[in-house]
């Protein structure tokens, strides 16, 4: 009884949150910044709204409860999408961030594919399960993208920003808790059916708490970012990296043959210097000057400027 009473008080309390919410995100702008996740709430309004009008009329409920689940599940893993993306949108040079990304939403597909082949529910109507399988698999993937992001955070040197790093923190949040209930529910069966929904439902509730939070104040503002080391200082430290491996720069013999380095550079004589291909028109002009008394070798000509 008190469980039924926690899970229908739930209801009313994430409408009148996403409500404040959707006004709040509205003020501060974030419909411009990051419209899918501003979408994700207007849409929950209703959606919470009509599900409280409904809670005493079961069939309506259904429908109500399912229909407006499967639209936020896709809102919700754009939104996460966009957001992740927003962050890590000046490191394109990175070629294994992409795959890396959908690698780890394969894995969480995959991991769900097989929970529903080895326990499938126990529900005789194959759409009802097909929804539970379906919600159970968005979370998984949500709580993958906010795991991938929080293992490449310090890593990979991402500035703080308060909108975006709330939105996803929210949405780990949001989907922790439907899983540890998922979990629970496989292990025990219908005898945490009620911790289920409270902890499912609560999780939700401490979502909005956080993003109200995070949209309370105004976004950070971004600095001219820095390097954690001097530039001068990179070279030299990936140099000491590839010498610890015991990788060794080697120059082709071609490159040696033609007097150049691998890199279009230019060799002169027994000098240590290069000279980039832009620079080869002016390449005589660092020769080292003959010696006296060599008449055989005749000086190359100075080239016009």
């Amino acid at each position: 009884m008190l469980t039924r009473i926690i899970s229908v008080a739930t209801l009313p309390i994430a409408f009148c949150l996403e409500a404040w919410l959707a006004v709040l995100m509205h003020r501060r702008g974030v419909n411009k910044q990051f419209p899918v996740f501003f979408s994700y709430i207007v849409i929950a309004v209703p959606a919470s709204l009509a599900r409280v009008l409904t809670i005493n009329h079961y069939h309506a409920y259904y429908v109500v409860y399912w229909a407006s689940e499967l639209l936020l599940i896709l809102l919700s893993l754009a939104a996460l999408n966009q957001v992740f993306w927003y962050i890590y949108r000046g490191f394109d040079g990175i070629w294994w961030l992409r795959p890396l990304y959908y690698g780890a939403i394969l894995v969480a597909l995959g991991v769900t594919i097989r929970m529903a082949i080895v326990s499938p529910p126990v529900i005789n109507r194959p759409i009802i399960s097909f929804m539970l399988e379906a919600e159970i698999m968005a979370n998984f993937v949500r709580a993958c993208i906010v795991g991938l992001f929080a293992a490449l955070d310090k890593p990979m040197v991402v500035r703080f920003q308060r909108y975006p790093f709330g939105i996803i923190i929210g949405f780990g949040f949001s989907s922790v808790g439907p899983i540890i209930a998922y979990f629970a529910f496989s292990a025990f069966g219908t005898k945490v059916m009620g911790f289920k929904d409270i902890v499912a439902s609560m999780s939700y509730i401490v979502a909005l708490v956080i993003w109200l939070r995070v949209f309370s104040r105004p976004n950070t503002k971004l600095t001219k970012w820095e390097p954690p080391i001097p530039p001068e200082e990179m070279l030299d430290t990936i140099d000491g990296y590839l010498k610890a491996l015991g990788v060794r720069k080697r120059k082709r013999k071609d490159d040696l043959r033609n007097n150049r380095f691998p890199a279009g550079g230019l060799v002169v004589n027994s000098y240590n210097h290069t000279v980039s291909g832009a620079d080869n028109q002016r390449r005589v002009s660092l020769l080292p000057p003959p010696r006296r008394g060599n008449p055989g070798r005749r000086v190359p000509p100075r080239p016009r400027n």
